[in-house]
């Protein structure tokens, strides 16, 4: 029987393009934020703050920075 090592399998994030997303750690701690793109080990995602240039602006979230917000 072989054992499989738990850190080595990584389960598909749990979000899909368009959710909406509370950041729960770093610089941006407590904005909302739509996902723009999923990744194996992150999301790009665009927040509710304008920048100077009148975008808004956009940042990249690894999955343990971020919970799903209900719809």
């Amino acid at each position: 029987m072989e054992e499989k090592d738990k850190g080595q399998e990584q389960e598909a994030p749990h979000v899909n393009v368009d959710d909406i997303v509370k950041v729960i750690s770093g610089k941006e701690k407590g904005e909302k934020a739509k996902v723009i793109a999923v990744y194996t080990n992150s999301v790009a995602v665009e927040l509710d703050k304008m920048q100077k240039d009148g975008t808004l602006a956009r940042t990249v979230l690894s999955h343990k920075e971020y919970k799903v917000q209900k719809k």
